[in-house]
């Protein structure tokens, strides 16, 4: 029996989430944590992955960071430089590009795609564990917007070199629209998709018609993160150590990588409360540093960069002539209620979707996704040129006295619609009939017993390119 499932692999951390029962739900990795670290350690000879590569002693591993800016083929000497900055291995980039990682008692040479194989086996033994019957796992991936076909290929090559078996690719902004089941969404609406991670931003605007997700506008910018959020955070703490111990951490290169690990948790936790405790062993020359965090400090810390987070959103916004109406938030970094309000002030109007953690939200978008194309497994989705024909004409549904629109013209294949069906209990059986106008004779009738069900119950019509299926529940 297959079991659906959803990733998104960013530049600082990862998110596995599966499809059961109808609903989408994270699945923790062995910590007990909801978000694994997107990071690779060789410690001594042996691969730490996720949260044992980010802590304990840096000085003794070689770690690379944010390796999903070099699985794009269209990479940057800016996005090398980046993951360099953050890495503590060598990185070669001569006809190939490889990492070159040295410690103690070893030196390993790798590659991008190997280091991002090595999350997905991480998150593919996570997978199995959750699983009650051995089956196929399938799998939905995220990609940023801007990336080819060619950096697209890479990450399901790496996903299904570590066991699971790849549906679909799609992009980050689509995910974060169905992880709110916002596609359903009967009036055409316009969105926003921010989302902030921990070394890049996008800013998205998706129409919503039928069924239908489009990305009206979108940009992306590199050089805005939630590292410079942590590093922001970071100094502050530098400067009090300074204050009280005539000492400055920020001379000190082991220190200040101490220092942005106990940042970057001091940032997640004021994210939720309102204080958090520092405790740092032997930040610099044996000083012990312990320091309550509030988060009106850390807000204060980082002001001075809110508007230029905000500064994406707004172009988008003054670009757009329509109406926008929802915002969704994903990214780890807008967890930050601070980010969230400024956001929000952006459009008063507009309704803020914050219920799901922001940083599970393409996770749980992508899961989403996997179970629905599992619901119809005649679909094949791996032909990239397959033509695609929307529905022609609208389709009205007929039963008792009434009658509803169930589908537009226009409407994209795979589409579904519910109705709520309200009979008397003495009623037995109900004939549902579809028709192109309401007032000429009907194209199809199905019939269905209902005298078992609960009432009132409910009628999913899915379109499946030109057929149409009635399912009663």
């Amino acid at each position: 029996m297959a079991a659906a499932y959803g990733i998104h692999l960013g530049n600082s951390s990862a998110c596995l989430a599966s499809y059961t029962n109808g609903a989408p739900s994270v699945i923790a990795n062995d910590a007990g944590d909801r978000v694994t670290p997107a990071v690779i350690a060789l410690n001594g000879s042996e691969w730490e992955i996720g949260l044992p590569a980010k802590s304990g002693q840096a000085a003794t591993k070689a770690i690379i960071k944010h390796n999903k800016r070099l699985m794009n083929c269209d990479f940057s000497d800016e996005d090398l430089t980046y993951v360099e900055s953050f890495s503590s291995c060598r990185i070669q980039n001569d006809e190939n590009l490889v990492y070159e990682f040295e410690t103690s008692e070893t030196k390993l040479y790798s590659n991008p795609d190997n280091i991002a194989t090595k999350v997905y086996d991480k998150l593919f033994t996570i997978a199995s564990h959750s699983m009650r019957d051995d089956g196929d796992l399938k799998l939905v991936l995220a990609a940023p917007l801007h990336w080819s076909n060619a950096s697209r290929q890479r990450i399901v090559k790496c996903a299904e070199l570590a066991g699971f078996d790849v549906l679909q690719v799609i992009c980050e902004p689509a995910a974060a629209i169905m992880a709110y089941n916002l596609e359903d969404t009967v009036e055409d609406t316009n969105v926003l998709v921010y989302r902030l991670g921990g070394s890049s931003c996008d800013a998205s605007i998706v129409n919503i018609s039928g069924g239908f997700i489009s990305v009206e506008k979108n940009i992306f910018r590199s050089d805005l993160g939630g590292q410079c959020l942590t590093k922001d955070l970071a100094n502050y703490i530098a400067q009090e150590f300074k204050q009280k111990w005539k000492l400055d951490p920020q001379e000190s290169r082991r220190a200040m990588a101490k220092l942005l690990n106990h940042a970057d948790n001091c940032k997640n936790i004021l994210s939720t409360l309102n204080s958090a405790h520092v405790h740092i062993e032997s930040l610099l020359d044996g000083v012990d540093w312990n320091q309550n965090v509030s988060r009106a400090r850390f807000e204060n810390a980082i002001s001075s960069k809110i508007p230029s987070y905000m500064e994406p959103a707004q172009k988008i916004i003054e670009e757009f002539s329509g109406k926008i109406s929802k915002i969704v938030l994903c990214g780890g970094s807008m967890k930050i209620p601070k980010l969230q309000s400024a956001i929000a002030n952006l459009l008063p109007e507009a309704e803020l979707l914050s219920g799901i953690n922001p940083d599970e939200v393409i996770a749980i978008g992508c899961a989403r996704q996997a179970g629905l194309l599992l619901d119809l497994p005649e679909i094949t989705l791996n032909e990239p040129n397959t033509e695609v024909e929307f529905l022609g004409k609208d389709v009205y549904l007929k039963y008792l006295d009434q009658t509803v629109k169930i589908f537009k013209e226009g409407s994209p294949p795979f589409a579904q619609n519910v109705c709520n069906v309200d009979v008397g209990k003495d009623v037995k059986t109900i004939d549902f009939t579809l028709h192109e106008n309401p007032d000429e004779e009907q194209f199809a009738t199905e019939t269905f017993d209902i005298e078992k069900l609960c009432k009132p119950f409910t009628l999913k019509a899915t379109l499946q390119h030109s057929k149409i299926v009635l399912q009663v529940e």
